[in-house]
């Protein structure tokens, strides 16, 4: 099965792009394709939003870390048209063996630059399937290799194994880049939700051995300390259809209340402040390089992102903020039956050819 949508829709939203500047920030607005109203749900997050407010037991407690691992993967299909080649390594690091997933493209050149895929899931869960097609597609439209660590998860492993999974997978991947055909010096790191997180903290764990060259997070986590989570959140900075309210703030109250956090750090609250878990509270973002802060418009991690987008800017960094309207998080797992979700990869490909601008493609 390809597209569940027209492609027309992926490029209506890439022609109608627009940046405004919001108290100093410039942020690009990438609307909805098929309906016109400023700050209406998307259509398809509607449609599955509507049953939870119907029947509110239908969706699973994130909190519930075993009920999330085994939930069905959300709908999601390759579209990629040329062949790509995915293997599974095992990477051997320090008195551990973490898998890590390679996809390759028959475009990939002997020099591409290497993308790094770290998941999301709260730090608790993350499936390779659901996102399997959408790395697919990125690795052939960017001409680059893929790489995708199953970093261990908490609360079996708690912080810092995450941190510690994805820094030192980097470097054994690096280590064997003429084995995979990628130039390590063309480093990339991504990564959603927690995983964006993950993101930020590879770019200061790895700034004096291996630097990240362009950084690209989707609705990351900037800031799970419980003083200062909520900093900049109010339900009115969420300008909505009145008809829509109960279902954007369903979005919305779905990530506040995951109540993830403390398995990450084996109940220790303040220890979420880590700068490697909570990037808001590092005492430097100097050697942050090219970002891209990417995020929903119905997602409670919005607040932190813009603000999070903010200090990159004012402190120099090259930032570019982007806003998906009428979206909620996690709709990058619905790969080909989100038009945005393609569209963002369309998005992420260009970053890589400014960045690396002999990647192929």
């Amino acid at each position: 099965m390809a597209r569940t949508y027209d492609r027309s829709l992926v490029d209506t939203i890439a022609s109608k792009a627009h940046v405004i500047n919001d108290n100093g920030l410039a942020v690009e607005l990438r609307p909805l394709p098929d309906d016109d109203r400023p700050h209406a749900l998307d259509p398809r997050v509607l449609a599955a939003t509507l049953p939870k407010l119907a029947s509110p037991g239908v969706d699973v407690a994130m909190d519930d870390v075993m009920a999330m691992r085994k939930r069905p993967i959300k709908p999601t299909y390759p579209i990629h048209t040329g062949k790509v080649t995915r293997a599974a390594r095992l990477m051997w690091l320090a008195g551990r063996g973490i898998p890590v997933h390679i996809w390759t493209p028959e475009n990939a050149r002997a020099d591409a630059p290497l993308f790094v895929y770290l998941h999301g899931g709260g730090f608790c869960y993350g499936c390779v399937e659901e996102r399997d097609p959408m790395l697919s597609y990125l690795a052939e439209r960017a001409g680059c290799i893929v790489a995708y660590p199953e970093y261990r998860l908490a609360p079996e492993n708690p912080f810092p194994a995450a941190v510690d999974d994805c820094a030192e997978g980097i470097l054994w991947l690096a280590e064997h880049a003429d084995e995979f055909g990628f130039d390590p010096a063309k480093l990339a790191v991504a990564g959603d939700s927690a995983g964006g997180s993950l993101t930020n903290a590879m770019v200061m764990r790895l700034v004096d051995q291996l630097p990240v060259k362009l950084a690209v997070t989707m609705y990351a986590m900037i800031d799970a300390w419980p003083p200062t989570r909520n900093s900049d959140f109010s339900y009115d900075a969420y300008d909505h259809l009145p008809e829509q309210e109960a279902a954007c703030f369903n979005r919305i109250d779905r990530i506040k209340d995951a109540g993830v956090e403390p398995f990450y750090v084996d109940n220790d609250l303040d220890l979420l402040k880590h700068p490697e878990i909570s990037a808001w509270h590092a005492d430097d973002v100097s050697m942050f390089p090219r970002t891209v802060v990417a995020y929903s418009e119905f997602d409670f991690l919005r607040c932190q992102n813009e603000r999070w987008a903010r200090r990159l800017q004012d402190e120099g960094v090259d930032v570019r903020c982007v806003r998906y309207c009428g979206c909620d998080h996690g709709f990058l797992e619905r790969f080909a039956t989100m038009p945005q979700a393609e569209d963002f990869i369309d998005l992420v490909a260009g970053e890589m050819e400014r960045a690396f601008d002999d990647c192929g493609a």
